[in-house]
């Protein structure tokens, strides 16, 4: 239901923007004389309305979108009458045609304003950081994905984007946009690495559907303390609410899924931030781990206990369920021999690999009261055995909360709200344009463009992050749909314009045949190219 909710609501956002679009149309016509016959809201047979002077206005039985229709629109209608389409100026036929571009253009500047205005929220800033590369966060680098345009070119976590191109990058938003819309192209990155200035070559490709340039990496997170327990471990280790922890036992940690692949998934225990962890605790014999904490302009190194040996995590109907394993159960001994807090995991581990098919006998502590229970690897990898079984660990950080540090969200008055919100449509044209050219050069492909259900679904996605996301996605589509419909194809507004221009130019207009020749072949061919994409 709540699916069906989305589609219906997305259709009528891309509904409104039709609207809006044949609202220009409307209020161009009346300016220059031109007689409306019709303005309708939605499409099909009218339902009701009213008819003031010589228009029509109505509400028709699909309410997705408008239409005009203008006197002397149709050539198989035109009389020759004064007040229709056909007979006025070329000039003021041209006005009309660009009129539904423009409204399509100022609504985008005013839903951004509005979106600006009201205030920005996390779920659109990050939409507008993956639609337009706008954030405000510094240009360091958190995460460098394999096998990535990035990683061969050299990037690596914790490199700060120094220039591109001998162009100095000031911002994340910055370096984004830039790398968006060099595709396929080397570009010379200056990067900051240890304090030492280090030049890379690196080239986006189109690696996705948008066909826009992307080097796959992502900006650096620290995982911040949001609040801590009192009396806990971490409170006695001496950890304070907003502090940064930017180190794991020495080792840096660029981006905060990394340090909680390490901390807290129970579900790859033998993954290679594992590994290495596992290997730093087993050389101090305690099974604490250091942590790097950035506080203010100070940097600490503090100890945290860990109880490898507790909060077992036991899968419903598992085997590990079946044996009488319980969540919360704490492991004291394995096959008779009690382990410490450091060998739990390195045990299983040598268990799954060199001890397959043969019953284990793990001892617990539940309550304060020793339970055995036995469990049997078969033959495999160490990883996948242990989650068959269904038997995992969540290591408590014992009092500690942690968030990701919140990128301030800028304030904006009407006066700065309007400005940003001309220059965010400004950068989408930017984008629309380069994407255009490169498919006229071939450099992006058919399959790279996104069909009306495409739209649809996109937007019905973006309905679920809330309303700002909504509003401006909406502005975002809204401006896509100006450049397009300003494209010269017959049956769009630039083909309409092309064809008044022409006629300028010879004094006459093409004639009628010649133009329903033309309409209907890119009729076919715009049918064609949305079933394709």
């Amino acid at each position: 239901m709540i699916h069906s909710a989305t589609i219906i609501l997305a259709i009528l956002a891309l509904g409104f923007l039709i609207f809006i679009h044949e609202l220009g149309h409307f209020f161009a016509a009346k300016r220059c004389g031109i007689r409306v016959e019709k303005f309708s809201i939605g499409f099909g047979p009218r339902l009701f309305g009213f008819r003031r002077g010589e228009t029509d206005y109505c509400i028709s039985a699909l309410p997705f979108g408008g239409f005009v229709k203008m006197a002397g629109e149709s050539p198989e209608e035109q009389k020759g009458e004064e007040g229709e389409f056909a007979s006025a100026p070329v000039g003021h036929r041209i006005f009309v045609a660009i009129a539904g571009p423009a409204m399509n253009l100022i609504l985008g500047v005013i839903l951004f304003s509005f979106v600006y205005l009201i205030g920005l929220d996390r779920g659109t800033m990050w939409l507008m950081e993956m639609l337009i590369g706008r954030s405000d966060r510094l240009a360091q680098i958190g995460l460098v994905a394999d096998n990535s345009p990035a990683k061969k070119g050299g990037i690596k976590p914790g490199d700060t984007i120094v220039s591109i191109n001998d162009r100095r990058i000031k911002n994340w938003q910055d370096f984004n946009t830039t790398i968006l819309t060099h595709p396929d192209e080397e570009l010379k990155v200056v990067v900051s690495r240890d304090g030492q200035p280090k030049t890379l070559y690196v080239t986006p490709r189109s690696l996705d559907r948008s066909g826009i340039g992307q080097i796959r990496v992502s900006a650096r997170q620290s995982a911040m303390v949001e609040s801590i327990t009192e009396d806990s471990g971490a409170a006695k280790a001496g950890i304070q609410a907003e502090d940064l922890i930017e180190s794991i036992n020495g080792r840096k940690i660029y981006h905060v899924p990394e340090f909680n692949s390490v901390i807290w998934d129970p579900s790859n225990p033998f993954g290679s931030a594992h590994r290495r962890l596992y290997r730093d605790i087993n050389e101090n014999q305690t099974g604490d781990i250091s942590l790097g904490i950035q506080r203010d302009t100070e940097s600490l190194t503090v100890r945290f206990p860990i109880n490898w040996l507790a909060n077992a995590v036991v899968e419903e109907g598992s085997e590990a369920e079946k044996a009488g394993i319980q969540n919360g159960d704490e492991i004291i001994s394995i096959n008779g021999e009690s382990i410490k807090n450091f060998e739990l995991y390195p045990r299983l581990y040598d268990l799954t690999v060199t001890n397959p098919d043969r019953p284990v006998e793990i001892g617990l502590l539940r309550g304060g009261e020793p339970v055995n229970a036995t469990l049997t690897f078969a033959v495999g990898d160490a990883q996948n055995q242990l989650n068959l079984q269904g038997l995992h660990w969540k290591l408590s950080m014992n009092g500690l909360a942690l968030a990701v540090p919140s990128v301030p969200i800028p304030k904006y008055n009407a006066i700065t709200a309007v400005g940003e919100g001309v220059q965010t449509n400004w950068l989408i044209l930017e984008m629309v344009v380069k994407v255009l050219k490169r498919l006229v050069t071939r450099e992006v492909k058919t399959k790279h463009l996104t069909g009306p259900i495409g739209i649809v679904d996109a937007t019905r996605r973006v309905v679920e992050f809330g309303l700002r996301s909504l509003l401006f996605f909406v502005g975002f589509i809204s401006v896509n749909l100006a450049i397009v419909n300003l494209l010269p194809i017959p049956i769009a507004d630039g083909g309409q314009i092309l064809f008044f221009t022409l006629e300028k130019l010879r004094g006459r207009p093409l004639s009628i045949r010649k133009q329903m020749i033309i309409k209907n072949l890119s009729i076919v061919l715009l049918a064609g190219l949305f079933l394709y994409i």
